[in-house]
């Protein structure tokens, strides 16, 4: 299987990878992935699918079915695709960090490039939700009560399990103790392993032409509310899905503004960080989110100068509102579920994308998409969060979607952006102070992930 990773010119083969293949999202952006690489490339051109999945057993049956997916193809097509996509799937559990690192550190050995990372597995982190709310609003606003729920229930303060550390003494010449500090289940799966992940697989994303892309799934959810800066990892929240996604959002919105670029270089730096070089641990005791003072990491603003030129691109998209396993419901509320969906795609909602393959529309897009093309629309209206849409008649599409407290594209005199079609209601068009506030929390939640990143790669890694 490795030895598909190696083609005899890597400028006509692309390598992407895709988290949380398994299943919903993941696998449609899978199967999308493939048909229109297949359907918008010269024939001569290849494709390397990375799909991974928590473990083995995941694994072999996603590859199986992307493999039947694959001979539907070519029946379709009267031609073989075999010769053109390649499978390699890989284990990955985004809540171990050890898990991150020794993906990382194999695709490192074994890959040449990789063009892209589709950052998608995800964890709801749901408890139950509120039927009788559920029902009010259904009864009241359909549209928006299947667009913006409220009645989601998420579990507080769940953490993920024990980080195995290094030993080494040199941990304690650092001020860090074998006791490490917990990691939220939520932020880690969906953010936080993710943003490890990114950093470590920098060295392959630049060596593609393109320099590499990192596309982040966030969700159409997240309200300015369910955020809180003292609480990053959303550990004292019930919303603490939203958070993560609003904390998604506003880190890749904020990622090419001047107040967040001095964090944005040390992320995207080839330049192993270590505690002597790029930070300081306080004694104080500085909080970094997890809802406990924990040993806290002090980041100066004038380190790792790279190339802004030479960087991975990050790009933000959402799904719509797709039915995947994310919210388990019994089967008939399954089938319910799905009709009150149709009936708001007719009611005139562009966002309810139904399956995963039309939901995978908007991360498809920007993993194919001609760079030039990407950077040309977002450097002239504005670094957007790119939504899968359809019309009524399902036919599907890539939209902008208005984020509060950002707009469509971070810039002002953008009109009523509640008149806007799909836009929440009571949305207010942005003011210059909620321009520079919104860069401001960039700022600081690029330096709240940066310190911990630093911090655990110090835990891990014993120095």
């Amino acid at each position: 299987m490795e030895e598909s990773l190696h083609p005899l010119d890597n400028n006509q083969h692309s390598y992407v990878l895709v988290t949380g293949a398994n299943s919903g999202l993941g696998f449609g952006t899978c199967c999308r992935l493939i048909d229109e690489f297949v359907s918008t490339r010269p024939s001569f051109q290849c494709l390397t699918l990375i799909p991974t999945t928590r473990d083995s057993r995941k694994s072999k049956d996603t590859v199986r079915r992307l493999e039947q997916h694959l001979e539907r193809q070519s029946k379709r097509l009267d031609t073989p695709l075999h010769h053109r996509i390649s499978l390699q799937p890989e284990q990955l559990d985004l809540t171990s960090i050890n898990s991150i690192r020794t993906l990382s550190a194999k695709l490192d050995r074994n890959l040449p490039q990789l063009d892209a990372i589709i950052c998608n597995a995800g964890y709801g982190g749901l408890a139950g939700i509120n039927w009788p709310l559920v029902a009010l609003g259904v009864l009241t606003d359909l549209k928006s009560a299947v667009t913006w729920p409220s009645s989601k229930i998420g579990i507080v303060g769940e953490t993920t399990a024990p980080q195995r550390v290094s030993t080494d003494s040199a941990k304690d010449a650092r001020g860090l103790s074998d006791t490490t500090p917990a990691l939220g289940q939520v932020f880690t799966s969906n953010i936080f392993g993710h943003y490890i992940l990114c950093h470590l697989l920098v060295p392959l994303l630049r060596a593609s032409p393109d320099q590499g892309r990192i596309v982040f799934v966030s969700s159409l959810e997240p309200h300015p509310s369910h955020f809180d800066i003292n609480d990053v990892q959303g550990l004292k929240s019930d919303k603490s899905y939203e958070s993560s996604k609003r904390l998604t959002d506003i880190l890749v919105l904020t990622s090419s503004l001047p107040g967040t670029k001095p964090f944005i270089q040390r992320f995207l730096s080839t330049t192993t960080s270590t505690p002597s070089h790029t930070a300081c641990f306080a004694s104080d005791g500085q909080d970094l989110g997890t809802g406990a003072p924990t040993p806290g990491i002090i980041l100066a603003d004038n380190e790792y100068q790279t190339s802004s030129d030479m960087s991975p691109k990050m790009y933000l998209c959402h799904p719509g509102i797709c039915a995947t396993s994310i919210v388990p419901l019994p089967l008939i509320l399954t089938y319910a579920m799905m009709l009150v969906f149709y009936i708001a795609r007719w009611l005139g909602s562009p966002w309810h994308t139904l399956t995963a393959y039309k939901g995978a529309c908007a991360p498809v897009w920007l993993t194919l998409t001609d760079q030039e093309e990407l950077e040309d629309m977002e450097q002239r209206d504005g670094k957007a969060k790119w939504g899968s849409c359809t019309d009524r008649a399902g036919y599907e599409r890539v939209m902008r979607t208005v984020v509060e407290g950002w707009g469509l594209g971070g810039r002002m005199g953008e009109g009523e952006l509640a008149k806007r079609k799909g836009t929440r209601p009571g949305t207010l068009a942005i003011t210059k102070e909620d321009r520079e506030d919104f860069e401001q929390l960039g700022r600081d939640c690029w330096s709240q992930m940066e310190a911990l990143r630093v911090e655990w790669e110090a835990r891990i890694k014993g120095e």
